[in-house]
């Protein structure tokens, strides 16, 4: 299992708003794929500026598949033309879940 999580910092809430029908399309069309098992953006509840993205993958194929998607180039090219302050993703191989609540 791959577990990706980050975050895409936004010079401002007005441009979230601007790749919003991007994002939602993405999470759309992301759980459509075979081997997703998770994958949302929100917004921060303390920083309105900043996205935070968390996606499941069941292993790595996948998520390599996923990173080819046409849909995946839609959204990244929306995300390179807004006014981004900074950005870090990182994917983590894990061997299972456990579940807290």
């Amino acid at each position: 299992m791959i577990v990706v999580g980050g975050y895409i910092d936004m010079e401002s809430a007005a441009e979230i708003e601007a790749v919003k029908d991007a994002a939602n399309e993405m999470v759309s069309e992301t759980l459509k794929e075979t081997g997703c098992a998770d994958y949302c953006f929100a917004v921060d509840i303390g920083d309105p500026c900043r996205i935070r993205l968390f996606e499941v993958w069941i292993d790595q194929a996948a998520l390599d598949t996923h990173m080819q998607t046409p849909h995946m180039a839609k959204f990244m090219g929306a995300i390179m033309d807004a006014k981004r302050a900074g950005a870090s993703v990182s994917a983590y191989d894990a061997k299972g879940a456990t579940k807290l609540m």
